[in-house]
């Protein structure tokens, strides 16, 4: 099976259509849509409803995605893994992070460090924190830059070996539309948003995340008023058009109140754990001099 295709696949999935995926992969829509013809007649079956001007994934197209994330993801990772093995003694750090939030984060660690170490190599690399864990745990990434909810699913007993470092630690914050009577008030209880659409930020075709709110706020919030957006810009429009909520990170408010003018970030009321930090994790196994020298850094500051 050609990897290409399915890393094109991938590409059409989170950006949503054959249009995006060409001018991501700076390919022809038709040169796109002639590597899912492929694909489609490799598998036999049809993986997406090709209309005028809109393209969706067909049953069979959905259900394909976590296989074709698994084969992309044992690749790159065996990719990754054969050139650390040549290339051991680079200077390099190669770092992944969770998403468009935490590359800010990333930017404030890595200042300092590369003041010091303008030539050093970086590679970056932005994927699920979960398969990022297995990649710290078997050597092939140095760090990652992740959320951190406090819950009871880290450390646990497949990613033992690893550590973690909060960088900016905060809440969870409600977003509410300026149209909403809600944002009159200064907190909003679950009671209050329990039957709006709670809209949350993920790139990433997995429920992980809709998990962790539900192990955070299940008692008050339904599993089916939960909703993904696979863009800031899509959670942060549909919020303020007030179609309905959505939770934001307080480390980044600043930010996101210059993008959401129409937007007011509510603290949420009562005992509820709205827990949230931007997390460092490593291997305090990995060798490499310049992992060590940045823990350092972050830990003396």
């Amino acid at each position: 099976m050609e990897i290409n295709r399915l890393k094109t696949f991938l590409i059409i999935v989170k950006t949503g259509s054959f249009k995006s995926a060409a001018e991501r992969l700076f390919l022809s829509p038709r040169a796109v849509s002639k590597q899912m013809e492929q694909l489609e007649n490799e598998l036999k079956v049809k993986l997406f409803v090709r209309q005028r001007n809109n393209t969706e994934l067909t049953e069979q197209g959905k259900s394909f995605i976590v296989a074709a994330q698994y084969i992309v993801n044992i690749y790159d990772d065996e990719l990754m893994r054969i050139q650390s093995e040549r290339e051991s003694e680079e200077e390099k750090l190669r770092i992944g992070f969770f998403s468009a939030n935490q590359e800010i984060i990333l930017q404030r660690i890595l200042r300092p460090f590369m003041v010091r170490h303008p030539h050093i190599k970086l590679e970056f690399q932005e994927e699920s924190g979960r398969h990022f864990h297995q990649l710290l745990e078997n050597g092939t990434l140095d760090f990652e830059i992740a959320p951190y909810y406090a819950l009871d699913d880290f450390p646990n007993e497949k990613f033992t070996a690893l550590k973690q470092i909060e960088l900016e630690r905060g809440s969870l914050l409600i977003g509410v539309s300026i149209l909403n009577p809600l944002s009159k008030k200064n907190t909003v209880t679950t009671e209050e948003i329990a039957n709006l659409p709670i809209y949350y930020y993920s790139p990433y075709e997995s429920d992980f995340l809709k998990k962790v709110f539900l192990d955070k706020f299940g008692d008050e919030i339904r599993s089916d008023t939960i909703m993904r957006a696979s863009s800031l810009e899509q959670r942060n429009i549909r919020v303020a058009a007030n179609q309905g909520v959505g939770f934001y990170p307080s480390p980044f408010i600043e930010i996101e109140k210059q993008r959401n003018p129409m937007v007011k970030f509510l603290k949420l009321a009562g005992d509820v754990n709205d827990f949230y930090s931007s997390t460092f994790y490593y291997n305090p196994n990995n060798q490499n001099p310049y992992l060590k020298e940045l823990v350092k850094l972050i830990k003396d500051n």
